[in-house]
């Protein structure tokens, strides 16, 4: 991402009343921090944007059971992104690992 494309995000932060190391709390919003997330993905992996799908979309397009999507993510089959408590995957990764594997 170079320096024209990037976004800034007004962030509310406040110090850490122990904490002399630094370390700050952030409030985001849930669109804020998916932002983030896409933008760093995108980045790490060189392309201008990442659409993340969860299981149901993923298990659609793959045409297989969504049983066979989490147990494949959880044996570490196929790429898959975490965000907080929920499962999310790019599809071309998940496309790519198969192909690899396959």
């Amino acid at each position: 991402m170079n320096e024209s494309t990037k976004k800034i995000i007004p962030l509310r932060s406040e110090s850490l009343p122990a904490a002399d190391d630094g370390r700050m709390i952030v409030t985001l919003t849930i669109s804020q921090l998916r932002e983030i997330i896409a933008d760093a993905i995108a980045t790490r992996r060189g392309h201008e944007s990442v659409t993340l799908i969860d299981a149901d979309a993923l298990a659609k397009r793959l045409s297989v059971p969504v049983s066979w999507v989490y147990e494949a993510s959880r044996q570490n089959n196929i790429p898959t992104h975490r965000v907080g408590k929920y499962i999310r995957f790019d599809l071309n990764e998940v496309l790519e690992s198969q192909k690899k594997n396959h």
